[in-house]
């Protein structure tokens, strides 16, 4: 026992005063029986076994064996001849004096021991209480501010602590303080058992003025995610789990709860986005169906010289280019927000390419490409809108990736009732283990995150519209250098 301290001071003095009020009133009983009754050995060897019961039920094993060594050296003193000596006569009262010692202790202990196991069930009751009141205001926490600190406060003001902190996000992070910082409760321990995934037992220890510091780990699903440590009064190793696993599940519940608001709040993004790009997209039909209009009907009515129909055609050409344009990027709003509506048609292969490299003649003009479609390739059963948009992303995607002048390949060729489309490029390549992310919503590359644009949407979307037709697409880097983006699509049913 740390007697040092403030808390051991007061210990002793409370320990003091028990035994001497234990000998005041074994004293008084002497006093009483053999000054002012005149009582024999019998009477007053039972109120001295009454007063030794009571003391060991009421404080405990060391004051009631204390009282029954004051209460045997007295009964022999003054009630057991030769009277007011400290020797004994008779051998049957040497009998009767250890009968009554024997007694008196085992008394002490039965007693001692039935209010050890009292106090402890109602420790244990109290416990259970405080971890039901903790469990229900665990339950209500929220992410509105830090998790940790809430479950710090929580576990202090349930328990009575000092100062609780709590460690979570191993090896390195944050600790949350409940009540003034104590640095007895070292933060490398709480660190060093929060990233220690095979601690699984409490780390207990004393402060300067003898209060329990206590350090148990959190785990939830078999992964340590934490600690959480106390300074005050003793709590049970039971209880300790119990409040481990609450902070683990706590943690755990609060987390989901903010990675479900973040799924929906994008999701509404998502929605929102979808709308606007589709109202936009038909807020620009219009002006662009006057203008084309307008275009047409300038040509065909009107005579212009050579370098006049010139610059007409350019007009023209590019509103069709910008209808296209809107069109696709309605399709694509529809795309995003889940909404394809396939429709399949039978469609050339050479069709496909000859098309979507058309639409793209202008960004190509700094690469050369290179077309390869064996003869008598088979026809692909495919929208051929959605088909085309997937076609020119990739193209689109190779463009972006490689360097000015490089070449651009595009192959198709039939294998298994599928035809096989690749698109292949000269550039970087595909980083080690982003084959299959660069094709989630939003993923970019990490080599060009800051150095090519894009919203890492263009191969979701591919994506998608490849699966809805029952096929697949997929990203491998090229045998000697660049990238290679592959995609099948069913052959139509009849050639």
């Amino acid at each position: 026992m740390n007697i040092t301290g403030p808390a051991g001071v007061r210990r002793v003095w409370m320990a003091s005063g028990k035994l001497i009020v234990c000998l005041t009133t074994v004293g008084a009983t002497t006093y009483v029986s053999f000054f002012l009754l005149h009582a024999n050995a019998l009477v007053s060897g039972f109120a001295y076994l009454l007063i030794v019961l009571v003391v060991a039920a009421r404080w405990g094993l060391l004051e009631s064996c204390v009282t029954s060594l004051a209460a045997m050296l007295l009964l022999n003193f003054f009630f057991l001849p030769p009277i007011l000596t400290l020797t004994i006569a008779d051998p049957q009262n040497w009998v009767a004096l250890f009968v009554f010692m024997a007694t008196a202790i085992t008394a002490s202990q039965l007693s001692a021991k039935a209010r050890q196991r009292t106090l402890e069930a109602q420790a244990r009751k109290a416990e259970v209480e405080r971890l039901y009141e903790l469990s229900r205001s665990l339950m209500i926490q929220t992410g509105n501010r830090d998790v940790g600190a809430q479950i710090a406060e929580g576990v202090r003001a349930k328990f009575g602590f000092t100062t609780v902190a709590l460690c979570n996000d191993p090896p390195a992070g944050k600790i949350d303080f409940a009540g003034p910082e104590n640095r007895q409760l070292a933060e490398q321990v709480l660190r060093d058992i929060a990233s220690n995934d095979d601690y699984n037992f409490l780390w207990r220890g004393k402060t300067a003025d003898g209060e329990e510091i206590v350090v148990a780990p959190i785990s939830f699903g078999g992964k340590m995610t934490g600690s959480i440590g106390a300074i005050g009064p003793a709590v049970s190793e039971p209880a300790w789990q119990a409040v481990a696993n609450l902070a683990g599940i706590t943690v755990e519940r609060v987390r989901n709860q903010l990675a479900a608001s973040r799924i929906e709040a994008a999701r509404q993004s998502e929605f929102l986005k979808s709308l606007l790009l589709d109202a936009l997209a038909h807020e620009f039909l219009t002006p662009l169906t006057s203008i084309k209009g307008a275009i047409t009907t300038v040509r065909s009515e009107f005579t212009h010289d050579s370098q006049e129909e010139d610059l007409l055609a350019v007009v023209e050409e590019e509103a069709d280019r910008l209808n296209g344009m809107v069109d696709e990027t309605i399709d694509l709003a529809r795309i995003e927000a889940g909404e394809i509506h396939i429709h399949l048609s039978r469609l050339p292969v050479a069709d496909l390419i000859d098309r979507s490299l058309d639409r793209m003649a202008s960004r190509l003009d700094a690469h050369r490409s290179a077309v390869h479609v064996p003869a008598g390739i088979a026809d692909i059963s495919a929208d051929a809108k959605l088909a085309g948009i997937v076609l020119r992303q990739l193209i689109d995607n190779a463009i972006k990736y490689s360097p000015v002048g490089s070449k651009i390949g595009i192959s198709a060729a039939e294998s298994n009732g599928v035809i096989n489309i690749t698109v292949s490029d000269e550039g970087p390549g595909i980083a080690q283990n982003e084959n299959e992310a660069i094709f989630e919503r939003y993923y970019r590359g990490f080599a060009a995150q800051d150095s090519v644009p894009g919203t890492g949407m263009g191969l979701s979307i591919a994506r998608d519209i490849i699966v809805a037709h029952g096929g697949r697409i997929w990203a491998e880097n090229g045998p000697e250098k660049g990238a290679w983006f592959s995609f099948t699509l069913p052959m139509a049913e009849e050639r």
